[in-house]
């Protein structure tokens, strides 16, 4: 194999795969990324660490078609730092990897491609297109309240699920913490396959990994499923992301009936900023504080014996009853720096009940709803 291509091109691919190249793994192979040329001109790289599996693919100006696997994060760490336009690589007989580029002269340690895994076949699924801004909306606002808890691996991602006239949902949860996010991801008159309607969950790590690599610039991103695995298309390249097999739980039943008679509106970025100072006060061992409605102001309250207690207020748009309760402000706060618009609606119930907070500036009937838990202080 003999190529020249562009860097920033190369790295540019190299960057996507090197997320799903495991930092240890007890099998060397899946440390490299495998390298194919054809007669066309055409460079295809791969990843894989069976979970998630990455291609993609770009031009390059072919001396001679073939295949290499090397070791995908050295590759990036040199490619990215090279200064000349364009970069040569050769395969050497004994399987290493000649580099040149400008002044520089490098041979990189390669492996036999025939070890490198197999990569799931997914040309020929059944794809369904969902809009990019859309989905990405979907990921950015459920990813932070996907549990992390491998005794209950069915909440270790997020439930995706196409329902009907052209609507996508996405949905995750902690325990502590929900998110739902419903949003007009796809034409109204799209028929989604049966296991997309049902509702398949991605898991947090393929999640991180579409939301580093998706190209955003393009409309659409496919969606297609092969066997237990979804495939995302954008452009070149395939993510492939295995499923979690479970059942999601019925979120429906921890979301509580809306009050609006509890409702309070604030300003986000006030209420950010206030959290984050009175939290300097908080426990560190329960990151706790208490949020008190009442006569249009939010009183915000901690204290800790080796550190002293802080109060503020905050301006709200109130009628209700007093109200208070106890959170860990690490999770308001992820909460509320996800939501985006300036305000955000909050309805506190009493100390135990399910506190619902929502985006006010959905986009294009976009609707964000988020669900902290309170705690007893």
């Amino acid at each position: 194999m003999k190529i020249t291509v562009e860097t920033s091109a190369l790295s540019r691919e190299l960057f996507k795969i090197t997320g799903v190249i495991p930092s240890k793994s007890t099998q060397p192979v899946l440390h490299n990324a495998l390298l194919e040329v054809d007669d066309e001109g055409t460079l295809t790289l791969k990843a894989t660490d069976y979970d998630i599996s990455i291609r993609t693919s770009i031009g390059c100006e072919v001396s001679v078609p073939g295949r290499v696997a090397i070791r995908g994060r050295d590759l990036y760490d040199a490619v990215k730092n090279i200064k000349s336009p364009t970069l040569t690589l050769e395969r050497e007989e004994n399987g290493w990897v000649h580099l040149t580029a400008g002044s520089v002269r490098a041979r990189l340690v390669g492996m036999d491609p025939d070890e490198f895994p197999t990569l799931p076949a997914v040309d020929s699924l059944d794809w369904v297109d969902v809009d990019t801004r859309k989905l990405m909306h979907m990921v950015e606002r459920t990813l932070f309240s996907v549990s992390t808890d491998e005794g209950r691996p069915n909440l270790t991602g997020a439930l995706l699920r196409l329902e009907g006239e052209g609507s996508a949902l996405m949905v995750s949860t902690d325990g502590h913490r929900l998110s739902r996010v419903r949003t007009r991801a796809l034409p109204a008159d799209v028929e989604p396959p049966p296991a997309l309607v049902e509702g398949i969950i991605v898991p947090r790590k393929g999640l991180s990994e579409l939301q580093r690599s998706v190209d955003r610039t393009l409309a659409t991103v496919s969606l297609g499923l092969s066997g237990n695995s979804a495939c995302f298309r954008f452009g070149a390249t395939h993510l492939i992301i295995r499923l979690i097999d479970g059942t999601f739980p019925n979120f429906q039943q921890v979301i509580p009936e809306e009050r609006e008679e509890r409702r309070a509106t604030v300003q986000r970025a006030e209420l950010v900023d206030r959290i984050r100072f009175v939290s300097l006060f908080s426990n560190t061992k329960t990151y706790s504080l208490r949020l008190e409605f009442e006569d249009e102001t939010c009183i915000i309250r901690a204290q800790d014996p080796d550190k002293g207690e802080c109060e503020e207020r905050v301006a709200i748009q109130y009628n209700g009853a007093p109200v208070k309760a106890g959170f860990n402000y690490r999770y308001l706060l992820d909460v509320l720096n996800t939501i985006a618009g300036e305000e955000v609606s909050m309805e506190v119930v009493d100390t135990l009940s399910p506190t619902i907070l929502r985006e006010l500036e959905g986009d294009d009937g976009d609707d964000a709803l988020f669900i902290v838990m309170p705690m007893r202080i």
